[in-house]
């Protein structure tokens, strides 16, 4: 026989050994699929529209009904905040509060929640470090002072854990991430915390005051040291009472040629294997992998695994989901069972490759991350899995009632356009309660962290939401005031989850959406909102770049003004005060060349229109919170310089710029740009707003604000009820544009709240709010937006721009408050 044959047969003979003893190992289960009313994730509520987490830190989300009913979950955002937030049940409210700033740009710094006896949150937090015994991070804990509630806090406990007399060498790292805390009612309320200790190994401490103190750490489990740095991956679950369990790996898949997955678990100071044997008392630790459960062995299986989850069913037996790599790009998920005689493996899926976003020329940072997957720790009959379907991972709920030989598999989002996984069942949350799932949904996500050592830039970091599993509500009343809340909520949670351009955060485009999120915040009142914001001011240092006579980069400057007046910080204005302090001192009238055509210096002075909405309320906004009058004076002299150069007294509309004075439209029409017209009413709308009713260009305003006004109104569409691009030539293209009507209706409302506007064009003005809201889609994102430019030109219906969806919350808020006078 030829050798070559020789060769092949061998080969093939491997194949089925290794095949045989995967069957013998692993069962293949039957599902069967129920896609009812599915949507696209962008459908579902946001959490947060900011916020990731790793699948080592537990738990991540946890039902507590006291007072209230609410679930609580922590995150942490792309600038590396650590965040705690809840969902109150009955009220539908989202409260957050960071609380700790800058921590680290990396998702497994993520908190973990338990609750004590008082129903107070004690929160554990990590930084996702490595160092030796004088530079390592510690863990650290912080206290709610008050019962269900994640307002107010003590302050922030470091927890020094590790022991450095176990360093195995002085080289060996001290790091504290993936925190695990357990509280046992049978040891009198004793807390267990669990995490990455020393040199990577599995480590815990206790504490008997309720976290006030903590015994010294230990070394939970040693793996053979076989190489540096092999670290064994936990995961833990307790319900409370007297029993901890636990699932480990060997190491990490990236080091590891047989990763496989072990079993223990710990009541009244020792620990057991599945069948009730005791391995050893908790004063002879640390456990060794030879004495453990071997629940699913690599070796046999041919595929290196690691875990994700483990439960406790209802008879108390150990139940655990693994995910196993035949090869990098496949990844199946499977489920382990404790029968009370064995444990019984069955594959579920192949879910799919990583889901990072591999850099173009770089290998991939983690082959191994899979979309992830659950265990309803309620009801360890049910999954959630994150599953790739059609290139995209779509969250689904698995359930079996014959403990896993046969699937039935609900999809719960299809068609997505963005990954989604992660998922994570709410800890306590009962059959009969809504939210039972939370998912993170990544607009971007190329590495987990985003230290120096990641060569990645601000706009390559993570940008992930937590979704929560209700749907966004249906909106079936536009002039209803709460429907109107939660379509700006929608629109907002969908814009920030899918941003324009990052390097922009600071230009006018975003500066606009801000005004929008002021008014939302406003509104609701939603810490989120506002924290955004900071986020944004915080990252550019409250800076607007080096063009700091270019009426675009002064937009922000009314932002920054504008969170002064909320928080008092005065780093918020220190630079914008000095920038329009130059403008004061170097920009005089006599000196202004309002020339657009041919005028080399045109973009620092006002000479279009857009620049009467990004400059001078931000100065008015400044005088507002800071009570210097040189700020409301230079807007004041200025504004009108501009206004009359470009002002058609004839139309009562304005010019975009100089070079429209003679130019004419295709069908022999003057040119007046519809959003550049919602620029400039706006823009009077919002400096009436800040101006002293006794201030001596208000009359002006007003006559300006009147005039406009009831051109606009001429010009709405009697079908529809929106505007054209081209306001006196809508044959160019007769469709609603979104933008331009959006700043009108915020203007026509705000004249009517504020007995400016005539009552009779309460209709019309609702009838404009109707039309904005039906180009809202059931993701919240409002489409038929021009795009930036300086004159009408066409757009397409899905069409969006972050400037569009801030003028849309401008106008919300303001119909908001017509509607709810309406009614009161």
């Amino acid at each position: 026989m030829e050798k070559k044959t020789v060769k092949y047969i061998c080969i093939l003979v491997f194949f089925i050994r290794m095949v045989c003893s995967l069957e013998a190992q692993v069962q293949t289960v039957q599902t069967k699929l129920y896609k009812t009313d599915v949507q696209d994730s962008e459908a579902y509520k946001s959490l947060t529209f900011n916020g990731s987490w790793c699948w080592y830190t537990d738990p991540r989300a946890v039902y507590f009904e006291g007072k209230y009913k609410r679930t609580y979950s922590g995150w942490i955002d792309n600038y590396g905040n650590i965040t705690i937030g809840s969902y109150d049940h009955d009220t539908e409210e989202i409260t957050t509060h960071i609380v700790e700033k800058n921590l680290e740009v990396d998702d497994h710094d993520h908190p973990s929640i338990l609750f004590d006896e008082d129903g107070k949150l004690l929160v554990f937090f990590n930084r996702h470090g490595y160092g030796n015994s004088s530079e390592a991070p510690p863990g650290y804990l912080i206290k709610s002072k008050n019962a269900e509630d994640i307002l107010e806090w003590n302050n922030v406990q470091e927890l020094y854990l590790n022991d450095p007399t176990q360093k195995p060498n002085p080289n060996a790292s001290m790091s504290q991430d993936y925190s695990h805390p357990i509280k046992l009612n049978a040891e009198n309320g004793r807390i267990y915390l669990f995490w990455r200790g020393i040199d990577g190994k599995p480590s815990f401490s206790k504490s008997d005051d309720n976290g006030d103190t903590w015994a010294k750490g230990q070394i939970l489990m040693m793996p053979e040291p076989i190489y540096s740095f092999r670290r064994p991956y936990t995961k833990v679950y307790s319900n409370g009472d007297s029993k901890i369990h636990f699932t480990f790996t060997d190491g990490h898949p990236d080091k590891e040629k047989e990763n496989s997955i072990y079993y223990t678990y710990y009541q009244d100071g020792a620990f057991y294997k599945a069948n009730g044997e005791k391995i050893k008392g908790i004063d002879q630790l640390p456990l060794k992998i030879g004495e453990l459960d071997v629940v699913y062995d690599a070796k046999k299986g041919g595929s290196k695994a690691w875990n994700w989850d483990i439960a406790e069913d209802k008879k108390g037996n150990p139940v655990i989901a693994y995910a196993k790599f035949p090869t990098d790009t496949t990844h199946y998920y499977s489920y382990a069972k404790w029968t009370g005689k064995e444990w019984v493996n069955y594959d579920l899926i192949n879910s799919g490759s990583w889901f990072p976003k591999t850099q173009k020329g770089r290998k991939e940072w983690a082959p191994h991350y899979s979309g992830g997957m659950n265990i309803d720790h309620e009801d360890t009959n049910t999954m959630y899995l994150s599953v790739k379907r059609d290139s995209v991972f779509e969250i689904e709920k698995w359930t079996t009632q014959n403990n896993g030989k046969i699937w039935n598999v609900d999809f719960i989002t299809q068609g997505s356009e963005k990954d989604n996984i992660r998922p994570f069942a709410v800890r306590g949350a009962q059959k009969n309660n809504p939210l039972q799932v939370l998912w993170m949904q990544n607009t971007r996500y190329i590495v987990y962290s985003h230290a120096s050592w990641t060569n990645t830039t601000w706009e390559e970091r993570f940008h992930s939401s937590i979704k929560m599993g209700i749907k966004s509500p249906k909106i079936t009343n536009s002039l209803a005031a709460d429907q109107i809340v939660n379509i700006m909520r929608q629109t907002a949670d969908w814009q920030f989850a899918n941003p324009f351009d990052l390097k922009q955060v600071i230009d006018w485009h975003w500066g606009t959406y801000y005004v929008g999120v002021e008014a939302l915040y406003e509104l609701t009142k939603e810490d989120r909102y506002k924290q955004e914001m900071i986020n944004a001011g915080e990252h550019a240092n409250y800076n607007i770049g080096n063009e700091i006579f270019h009426a675009d980069k002064i937009t922000v400057m009314s932002n920054w003004a504008w969170l002064y007046g909320e928080d008092k910080d005065p780093e918020m204005i220190k630079y914008s005060k000095w920038v329009m302090d130059a403008h004061i001192g170097l920009r005089t009238p006599n000196k202004a060349d309002l020339r657009f055509a041919g005028n080399p210096y045109y973009t620092e002075w006002w000479t279009w229109c857009d620049a009467l909405f990004v400059a001078p309320p931000a100065f008015a906004k400044m005088w507002q919170v800071t009570g210097e009058k040189k700020y409301l004076d230079y807007m004041d002299e200025m504004f009108w310089i501009s206004k009359d150069y470009l002002y058609s007294k004839e139309d009562s509309l304005m010019f975009r710029d100089d070079r429209y004075f003679k130019k004419r439209s295709e069908n022999g029409k003057k040119i007046f740009w519809g959003r550049g017209n919602g620029w400039i009413i706006a823009a009077v709308t919002r400096i009436l707003d800040i101006l002293p009713q006794d201030h001596p260009s208000r009359p002006k305003y007003i006559q300006m604000y009147n005039e406009m006004t009831t051109k606009l109104l001429e010009l709405q569409n009697k079908k529809d009820g929106m505007w054209r691009v081209s306001l006196l030539d809508p044959e160019f293209f007769d469709v609603g544009e979104t933008s331009g009507s959006a700043f009108f209706v915020y203007s026509l409302a705000w004249g009517l709240n504020n007995a400016v506007l005539d009552k009779k064009h309460r209709p019309a003005v609702e009838k404009g709010w109707i039309a904005l809201c039906n180009k809202v889609n059931e993701n919240g994102r409002l489409g038929s937006v021009q795009y930036d430019g300086v004159d009408p030109y066409k757009f397409k219906e899905d069409d969006w721009q972050v400037y569009g969806t801030g003028a849309f919350l401008m106008a919300g808020k303001e119909m908001h408050q017509m509607v709810s006078e309406k009614n009161n």
